[in-house]
């Protein structure tokens, strides 16, 4: 089944038992000097005839119950037409009618490229929650990032979808601007942040893969990755800063340190152990702890 996509097939963590729809691999701007995931596949989305042939195999399982949530999977599915979309959620009804939500990760550029129409249109159908790869609020760090979208385009989106009644969880790249920027980096998000509505803000922390751009920066000295208890510190500032009333979720292994934590509630206990954790480990035991040159998959 669908043997011509290859690319590992991926969702957040706490997604993890969602049904998995294959619907693209690849990326459609793939030039973010992090990221090696989608940096070997050629885009491509699925025909209908292979979402059927999905759906019939999901079907014959038997194991998703009512309400079962729906990821799409792929870097990201929403840049498709809308009709095609439509058509996929059509196909999906057929054979599950009862489904909770769809959810996705995509760019926040897909969703300049759709109407306030056709979101409301996608939500009405089930596309209920979108995972947008913001990353980070200052725009010099988006710019040496190669994203591709700005922090002011980001913002934007996220009100779009904010009235389309589309929940957002934005991400968030803890050290993404590299030594010396983490304090900057957590400011400037966190005010980002704390002009949208979001169901929950995931946050992960820069890792430099081989193969990728930023590994070459990094070997020529353009870049220099930021030291864990610094990315810590910038947490522990971002955390400061964040007025949203959300879930912050640093669950994703890459993160430096990892909670979960009801915001504004929660605000006061993460300061402090955030503080704690760093007064009692020196910065060479939690490089030593964190062991980010051993990790190998975002």
């Amino acid at each position: 089944m669908l043997s011509r996509f290859t690319e590992p097939e991926y969702r957040h963590p706490l997604d993890a038992n969602a049904m998995l729809l294959r619907v693209t691999q690849g990326c459609t701007w793939n030039r973010c000097v992090y990221c090696y995931v989608s940096k070997e596949y050629r885009f491509a989305c699925v025909t209908p005839e292979e979402m059927e042939e999905q759906l019939e195999n999901k079907s014959r399982q038997g194991i998703y119950p009512e309400n079962t949530k729906i990821w799409m999977v792929g870097s990201n599915p929403l840049v498709l037409p809308t009709d095609r979309l439509l058509g996929y959620i059509g196909q999906i009804r057929r054979y599950f009618p009862d489904f909770s939500e769809i959810a996705m990760q995509t760019r926040v550029t897909d969703v300049c490229k759709k109407t306030l129409e056709e979101l409301q249109a996608l939500r009405e159908a089930g596309i209920r929650e979108l995972f947008l790869g913001v990353e980070s609020g200052d725009e010099e760090i988006l710019k040496m990032l190669n994203k591709g979208a700005s922090a002011q385009t980001a913002l934007e989106q996220m009100l779009r979808l904010n009235e389309a009644g589309i929940d957002i969880v934005p991400m968030y790249m803890v050290g993404g601007g590299g030594a010396g920027t983490g304090e900057r980096n957590a400011i400037a998000t966190a005010r980002l942040f704390n002009q949208v509505r979001s169901r929950m803000i995931s946050t992960t922390g820069l890792t430099v893969f081989p193969n990728t751009p930023l590994w070459e920066m990094r070997a020529c000295g353009e870049f220099t990755e930021a030291p864990e208890a610094e990315k810590v510190r910038e947490l522990l500032i971002f955390v400061r800063h964040l007025e949203a009333d959300t879930l912050l979720f640093c669950g994703h292994y890459l993160n430096p340190v990892h909670f979960a934590a009801n915001m504004p509630r929660d605000k006061e206990k993460i300061v402090a152990g955030l503080e704690r954790f760093l007064a009692e480990n020196s910065p060479e035991d939690i490089e030593h702890m964190v062991n980010r040159r051993e990790m190998h998959s975002l």
